[in-house]
This record gives C-alpha cells, structure tokens and sequence, in this order.
C-alpha cells in the first residue's frame, strides 16, 4: 500500500502528488463465458505503465452489481470463478509499481442488487422500475434501509480483501423521483402526507419535495462515507459529482453541494466538450475540501458508446492541458473489451499525453488570480417560471463571454461565497433561491465595495435591498425588448428605442427604481404572439414604449450594482456581450484588471501567482481533431514592480518583455495547444 509521506511536520496525501490518473470501465455481464475471460492483471498493469499512470482507479464491482472480489454478500463475476484473486493481484501489482490505488463502486446502480432486493428498487411517478421500461440498468433507492445495509457488508469485504488509498462511488445522484415505499414512508414521516406528482416549481409542495430529495442524496452519501471511514479511517472518499455541473435540470438529479459535503476532494465525469471542462475546473477547485480537483473524460472518440475509437492526440492533449492549467488531476477513462483486453495503442496514446503534462507538473503550485467571480447556483438550475433559460445555462454562457475576453475569473457556488472580498465583480446568472445567509453576503459584499451584476427578479431580498424595488408581475409578451435611454445608446451598441434589442423572453416588471438609475426600459411589439393581428407577419416587430425598468445602475454602499431584466448573459450573438461587456466595464474599468490580452478568442488564459513568480497557461480551446498553431499574442500583467525575467516553460527560454511602471507585457510564442510563461520577481 502507498502510504501518505512525512515531509515537513506533516502528512502529504497521496492525491497531492497524483496528476495522471486512470480508470477502466468495467460494466461487463457475465451470461457468455467468454466475457472477462482473457483479462490478466498483469496486462492491465503493464498498460498502466505504458501510460505513465500515478493513481489507477479499480472496479471491485461495476454498474452489473457483480463483484470482482470473492463475496459472500453479493455475486462474485463468473470468469473469476477458480481465479478468485486476479483483481487483488492487480492491486499488488500497482503499489509493487508506485502506483495508488482507488477502488470503484456504483451506487443505485446495481442489477444485482435490484434483483434480490425488490422492496429496494427505484419506481416512477407510474410505478414503474427502469427494467420495466426495457432499460438496462437497475436502480436502488438511497432511502431503502435494506439496500444501505448490503452496501455496507460490500463494503466491509472489499475493505477486508484489498488494500487501497481511495474509494470512488459513482451515480450517487436520483435518475427520476422515486416513489418506492422506503420514498413515501421518509416524505411522511417528514413532511406529512404523500410525495407530490405534479412538477411544478411554482408549486410550494414540489419545491420542498426538490430539497428533500436534495437533503436524502445527501445523507446517503454521508452514510456511505461515514461507513467507509469507519471500516477503514485512512482511505479517501469522493463521489462523481459530474451531475452538478453537466445537467440544467432541477427535477431529475438533485445531487447538490450535500454530496460534496461527503468528498475528500471533489471531481467527476463529463464528456461536454472544452467550455464545459474549463468552467467545472474553475467550479471544483473552488469547492473541493483538499487540492488538486479531479477532471474526468473518456479517451474515446466522442465518448464512451464509440468504444474502439480513440480520440485524436491533440484532441486529447488539449483536455490534459486544460486540466493542468487549472492545476487539477486529469483521469482517463477507458472501457474494457467484453473478453477483457485493453487496447494497447491507447495506452501508448496517453502515455505521449501524460509524459507532456509530466513537464509542467513542477510549476502546479500558487493561488489563482481571479479578478471575477461567476456564481453557479447548484441548488436551483433552471427557470422558476418555465422559460428555456435559467442559473446553469447563465453560469456557462457567462464564463464563455469571460474566457473570450481572457478576464481571469472563477466559478462559485452556494457553499463557498466567505470570499467574496477577493473578487473585483461577482455575476449571478439569473438569481434564484439563494439561501437568506448567502444573501446577506452577497449584500455586505457590495456595501463593502463590491460590483455585482445580476439578472431576473426571483430573488425579492436582493431587488428590495439594492434596488429599493419590487416585482409585480411578468409581462405577457414572450417577445420583447431592450431600449437604452438617448444617452446610454453607445453602452448598448448603438440600439435605441426605434431598433432595440430583442429577447424571446417574458420579462420581470418591477416597481420603485428611480428615474436616474434606469439605463434602458423595456419595448413590447405592436401585438401579443397569440393574436392573429399582426403588425408583420413574420415577427412581433417591437412598437410600444414603456417605462418598465430593463436595465438598472446603482451605487450602494461603497460598491455598484448593474439589474437586467433580461438575461443578456444568457445570449451568445456577440452584440449581446457587447452591450454585457459595456455594463460591466463602466463599473470595472479594463485597466483595473490582473492580465490583460489580446489572444484570440478561443485561446484561454489561467494564472496562478506563487511566491516571487507569476505562471500564465495559455491553451487552445478547439474542439478540431487537428489543432493548427495561432500567431503569437501579447500578455500584459497589472504589476507594482518590473521582473527580472520572463520564461516559457519548461525549457527556460527567455522572452523579451517590457514594463511601464504599472504593466509587464510580452509577446508569446506561437501557440500550439498549451504553453506556459513564468513572470519571475
């Protein structure tokens, strides 16, 4: 077993040190003796080294329900039958080789489970299980005392087999809302009455039904983590928390911070592409308990029901560097062949992959600069009024205008705003079912000279606090528009209240803001969208002016707020960020900013400031097979003090620089994918 160091008075984790991780997918029946039958521990071992691997993580038992232990509270896979400790040599194999190991479990999904447990398994709304629907995966309630005692006795035995540093439990989130009598017996219990079946987040009822699936999830993953640390103290807990940032939807997962709560680090698996990685490495960092995060994706091409074919090598460098820049472990997924082989090409691959991350490792150290903050409400992700937007769609679009605009920024969440004094201006997409003591830091932060920018009025507190203002309805126009005041017309790109700019929106109606403080109102079309009277046949052309507050500017306290009623943030056509950017920099002016640059857009910059050093990555967000090279580009940092050198990484060449009294600038190298500068002081 690779045991925790003593280094300096303290104890280094294993996971402190791990950047090159790898999991192999293991979800294999066993109703064909073929299946698994040619696995070897030492060819899976011998292609782990190959990939230059520090942390393998091992199935003990897969979404089948099978184990790949001998067991007595379960059902051992039939081609370890007379093989019984293949998977334990395996293990071995990996420490003899410096290799940590952590083990994987899914939970709720478990066949096996779901066959011998029928008073276990997860029923629909129509009292139906997935299996009766013709699914392939069996799903367990967290809430069945009978199935979190099996899951415990699995537990106990793989404690008792292996030796390992971490457990990894996967799809700890609610695949439907169940109705299984475990369900209705907590909900009575709790609440009273029978669990609601109407969705409705309009309806008080179903909202609390929301939070108490939240607050169920949850404790099922503090059981389990409790449990396992109890068996075994030193080993390593984390649940995939993929869901909380991969799903919009509210009503389906809920897995929220609660699952967190239970991890020793936080990470999960996406397959989103590029935008969606680099805004989950901004939001685990933030939110894990212990450094470094855990990205994971597959090395398949494009995801994992495409298994035999690989991604191509600058597809796959390009997801290792994204993660390297934001100083996170990168884990590799792969999927093992039916008869239990690995491709060896692959491993190859990645082995190319890790071995040129390997070079930047040394200089994975420091705090992030972060000059904004973008908060990502993971309690409450869609639209409380059923509008094709909402908190999660907002935080992604958000951070998309912020990389293009290589503002350095990071992403937070409900559980982690005492911070808030660090950051220049904190976005909140719109603002919805913020808990009342995160209001009230949201609100100090601001008083204290915060800039914050937030949209829709969902949130009564934060529109009476700030704005002095209340909603009174929506309109019933669901096309509608912005028109800026004569004055403000260049803030919002030259549109103005004969050519304003236009939403597929209803839009909040608020009451109380004063006449100075309004930048734009809202313009409504000649005639509703259901009326057969038209102004223009094709389109609701906008012809009725109000005095409707749209946009809003206002100093409170020491800092300034910007109030949208539309969700500009949520709008992808570049004039909309225009006119977001434009807000935003009248209250936060450009010179203000850490780094500046003039990078194409789809170049991301991620600093980190350490001791008497500076180290900018800079890596290029194509999703192209084959990634071309971009012109060099200008770097100018925000410094009281000129450098003594500036360095690309690793090989130390030196990099002409220039300083004003305020800015460092240089120009980069051509950009192939990823590189890294070092500002020294």
């Amino acid at each position: 077993m690779v045991k925790a160091k003593y280094k300096r008075g303290e104890y280094i984790m294993w996971y402190e040190k791990s950047l090159r991780r790898h999991l192999c997918d293991m979800h294999i029946d066993d109703w064909d003796e073929v299946f698994l039958s040619q696995f070897t521990p030492e060819m899976y071992y011998n292609n782990l080294m190959l990939a230059k691997v520090q942390t393998a993580m091992i199935y003990f038992q897969s979404h089948v329900g099978y184990s790949y232990y001998p067991t007595e509270s379960g059902h051992m896979h039939n081609a370890f039958i007379g093989r019984e400790d293949a998977m334990k040599q395996l293990v071995d194999l990996c420490h003899s080789g410096g290799i940590q190991v952590v083990g994987y479990y899914s939970l709720i999904y478990n066949n096996w489970a779901y066959t011998q447990f029928p008073a276990s398994r997860m029923i629909d709304m129509d009292g139906k299980t997935a299996f009766d629907k013709g699914g392939r995966y069996g799903f367990c309630c967290p809430n069945s005392l009978e199935y979190r005692s099996f899951v415990v006795r699995q537990l106990q035995e793989m404690a008792d087999y292996f030796e390992f540093e971490g457990m990894f439990f996967d799809m700890p989130f609610w695949q439907h809302p169940c109705y299984c009598p475990s369900c209705q017996n907590r909900w009575e219990s709790e609440v009273g009455g029978t669990l609601p079946t109407v969705e409705n987040l309009k309806d008080e009822n179903w909202c609390l039904h929301i939070e108490k699936r939240q607050q169920w999830m949850g404790d099922f993953t503090s059981f389990v983590s409790k449990e396992m640390k109890k068996i075994k103290p030193n080993v390593t807990v984390v649940m995939n928390f993929a869901t909380s940032i991969c799903s919009n939807t509210d009503s389906s997962l809920w897995c929220t911070n609660l699952v967190n709560d239970a991890c020793d680090y936080s990470g999960g698996d996406l397959y989103g592409g590029l935008l969606e990685q680099s805004v989950a490495c901004k939001f685990y960092r933030n939110i894990t308990k212990n450094q470094p995060f855990e990205y994971m994706t597959c090395r398949c091409n494009p995801d994992l029901l495409r298994h035999t074919i690989t991604k191509s090598k600058d597809k796959l460098t390009v997801t290792s560097m994204i993660t390297c820049a934001h100083h996170g472990a990168m884990l590799v997924i792969d999927a093992i062949d039916p008869v239990g082989t690995m491709n060896k090409k692959a491993y190859t691959l990645i082995g190319e992959i890790f071995g040129n991350e390997m070079q930047y490792e040394p200089y994975l150290k420091g705090e992030m600069i972060e000059d904004f903050a973008v908060f990502y409400n993971i309690l409450r992700k869609g639209n409380l009024q059923g509008q094709n937007f909402g908190a999660h769609t907002g935080a992604i679009n958000t951070s998309k205008t912020l990389i293009e605009s290589h503002i350095p920024f990071c992403v937070v969440s409900n559980d982690n705003l005492d911070g808030l004094h660090k950051y220049k201006l904190l976005f909140i997409p719109y603002a919805n079912t913020i808990s009342d003591e995160n209001i009230n830091k949201i609100i100090s932060y601001v008083e204290n000279g915060g800039n914050l920018y937030f949209s829709g009025a969902e949130e009564p507190t934060l529109l009476k606090n700030l704005l002095n203002a209340k909603k009174s309805g929506y309109t019933d126009e669901t096309v509608t528009y912005i028109a800026p005041k004569k004055k403000y017309e260049t803030l919002f790109e030259n549109y103005s209240s004969k050519y304003p700019l236009p939403f597929d929106y209803r839009l909040p109606v608020i009451e109380g803001v004063a006449e100075a403080e309004m930048l734009a109102t809202i313009v409504l079309p000649y005639t509703k969208q259901d009326e057969q009277k038209f102004a223009s046949i094709h389109s609701n052309p906008p012809g009725i002016l109000t005095d409707i507050p749209a946009v809003v500017m206002k100093k409170y306290g020491q800092g300034n707020v910007i109030w949208s009623a539309a969700p500009l943030e949520e709008e992808t056509i570049l004039d909309y960020k225009k006119v977001l950017l434009n807000l935003i920099y009248t209250i936060q002016p450009k010179e203000t900013f850490s780094i500046l640059s003039d990078a194409p857009k789809n170049v991301e910059l991620v600093s980190f400031n350490c001791d008497n050093e500076t180290l900018i990555s800079v890596v290029s967000l194509s999703e192209d097979d084959e990634i071309s090279s971009v012109a060099g580009f200008t770097i100018t940092v925000k410094s009281d003090i000129n450098s003594k050198e500036v360095v690309l990484l690793p090989s130390q060449k030196a990099i002409d620089f220039s300083y004003d009294g305020e800015y460092i600038s240089f120009k980069t190298e051509d950009l192939h994918i990823f590189d890294m500068y070092k500002i020294k002081f």
